[in-house]
Parts: structure tokens; sequence; C-alpha cells
């Protein structure tokens, strides 16, 4: 179990680092227009791995000499004793700092034909670690955007930083459960709140099979909703744990889960008949458990349990994996060479057949 959690969890570090959410570093993207219709977007920041020059892996590529006067042009250029990026970048990253600090950036700009200046602006809410901006040696805050006085020249843009390490907390902790098999799955909300960047990422993940997620990663504070799956346990106390983490930085946190199954599986009444429950979770990308049970009668005949598509082909055979026993038993069923779609899994024994659906997402 302990080598399943860690396989789910480093495919989900992958997907959210290729989606680019997060990096080791901050970026303060500037817009600069003429308003005449042209603008360009700049980039400020810092990063692990920068350099004071340009950087090319990082996004820091050397642009052409400026245009004639007569044409639109903005872009970060060189700082004398800070940062040296020859003819301009479109962006400018600085080395990680060790502690609080600012850093200056230079941007030059000509704001073309029949403009007269240019307008600097930026989001109303800055990006996490970023403390304060300065333009032109006034300060900024509060505001969203500047006007030059000059059709052509620089504007200083001064940029407060905290690389205060990013870490986590999770609310309640721990989370509780006292439920039975009879009530409808249980829900309870687990806050996730990111500390030293309110905006870093995170992913989900849990040691036990009987847990789910609304959401199994996220950005900045938000509520999930964590579910039991009571259908497939017996009575019994319970602990698992809901791995927070960060997917790039050093930053993790642990909840603790305990659960007191009042009454399972084993407690209620057994049918007498074939039963056949509906998957869960539904819709599922790509396993889910299906339980059944056979009944009384568990001895009528060699059962079979076959999934099919919307057109009548099998598409899956479970039957060996039924077991000739009164009582509910429960398997897994792993769709991941399907395609999407809804399907039918139907359970047959002798005269009597079950039939449900289910949906398969990707």
């Amino acid at each position: 179990m302990k080598h399943a959690r860690n396989i789910i969890l480093a495919l989900l570090l992958l997907a959210v680092s290729a989606a680019g959410q997060e990096f080791r570093g901050v970026s303060l993207e500037m817009i600069v227009s003429n308003g005449e219709g042209r603008e360009q977007v700049v980039v400020l920041g810092i990063r692990e791995g920068a350099t004071t020059g340009l950087d090319p892996t990082l996004e820091e590529s050397e642009l052409p000499p400026q245009p004639p006067n007569e044409i639109f042009d903005a872009r970060c250029i060189s700082t004398p004793g800070k940062a040296q990026l020859g003819l301009g970048s479109l962006a400018d990253y600085r080395p990680w700092p060790s502690a609080p600090m600012t850093e200056t950036y230079t941007i030059g700009y000509q704001a073309g034909i029949n403009a007269s200046s240019v307008t600097l602006s930026w989001a109303e809410t800055l990006p996490g670690r970023v403390t304060s901006v300065r333009v032109d040696g006034e300060d900024v805050s509060g505001q969203t955007s500047v006007e030059t006085q000059f059709a052509t020249g620089q504007i200083i843009v001064e940029v407060g930083f905290d690389p205060a390490a990013v870490g986590f907390t999770a609310s309640p902790n721990p989370l509780s459960f006292m439920v039975n098999n009879k009530d409808p799955l249980p829900t309870q909300s687990l806050t996730i709140t990111p500390t030293g960047d309110a905006t870093a990422n995170w992913v989900l993940s849990t040691d036990v099979d009987w847990l789910t997620f609304s959401e199994a990663s996220g950005e900045g504070e938000q509520v999930v909703d964590v579910s039991v799956n009571t259908r497939i346990l017996d009575a019994g106390s319970y602990q698992g744990t809901i791995f927070v983490r960060s997917p790039v930085y050093n930053a993790e946190a642990d909840v603790a889960v305990e659960m007191e199954m009042v009454v399972g599986v084993d407690d209620m009444s057994r049918p007498v008949t074939l039963m056949l429950e509906q998957n869960y979770p539904n819709p599922f990308n790509p396993t889910t458990v299906i339980a059944l049970d056979l009944g009384a009668r568990y001895h009528d005949g060699i059962p079979s349990l076959r999934v099919y598509d919307m057109v009548g082909r099998e598409v899956m055979d479970l039957s060996s994996s039924v077991q000739r026993r009164d009582g509910r038993q429960t398997l897994t069923l792993e769709a991941g060479a399907l395609s999407a779609g809804t399907y039918r899994y139907v359970l047959r024994q002798a005269d009597r057949v079950r039939v449900r659906s289910m949906t398969l997402i990707k």
C-alpha cells in the first residue's frame, strides 16, 4: 500500500509540474501599453538558478536591437550594478535571495508614432512573496498602473521579495469520523492553507483505500471534501493519513484520520437473493470497486460478472474474481485500457441477472 501511495503521489507531482502551475521562484508580470493598441508584457522576478546575466534556460533571451523611435517597443534592459541583459529581454530573473530584499529592474520603452507616453500596469493582487512595488521611486501600493511623462525613456521598478520557506497547515487535524455502513457516504471538510506563499500549489494523497477527495490538487487556501467509502469496511476502528505536499518545494503536512465504524458489513443482514451494488466511486478513473452478494443460493451454478459497452460488446470478464459463497464480497475493476464512456456490468447466476451502469472518465 505504501508503494502504491508513493506511485500515486509521484504521478500527481509530475502532472502538476508538467502543467506549469508552480516553479521555484516568483514572477511579476507588467504590461507596457501605448494607448494606440500596442502593448508588451515583461516579466520581473527571482528564480533559483538564475544569474544576473541572460539565462536562456529560464526564459531570458536577448532581443534584436531596438527599432526606430517611430515603432513601439518595450523590454527589460540592463540595470547598472544589478544585471546585464545585453540588448534586452522580455524577462529579467535575479538569483533567489536568502532573506527578504528589494531588487531593482529597468524597463526601456518607446511609445511609437502617435503616442506621447506609455502606461505600465499590473494585476491588483500581487503574486505570493512579492511584498512591495515602487515605480520611479514612488510607492504604488493600492494602484494597478502608472503613466509615464515621456514618449521614450526608462522605468525603474523596485520589487520587494520575501523568500520565506513554504509550509502547509490543515484543519481540522486530526480528522475524525463516527459512521456506520447504512449511512450515506460520510464527508467532512478539510481546509488546506499554504504558509510562506499564499499562492503555493499542493497535492493530496493517502495511505488507505477508503478515503477520497473532492480535489486532489489545488492552489492557495482551499476547502477539500474528504469522504469515507464505508461500503467496503467491516465494523471496527480505522486510522489513515492524508499527505499534503508541494509539487516543488520541500513543504509538507500530514493529517491523521481516525474513523470508528460502529455498524459495518458483517453486522448487516445478508440478502437471500442476488445483489449487485452500484460501483464506487462513479464516475471513476481508472479504478473502481464493485460489491455483490450471491445470497443464500450461492451454490446455484457458476456466477459470471462481465462488462459491456453501450452497443453490447463484451469488454471485460471479471467472472474469475467472483467467489462462490454467501456474504458480501468486493472486487476492484481496473479500466485503464478502456476508453472513456458509459458501460454496463452484468452479474448472472443460474436464472438470476442483475445489471448496473458505470461511467469511466479520462
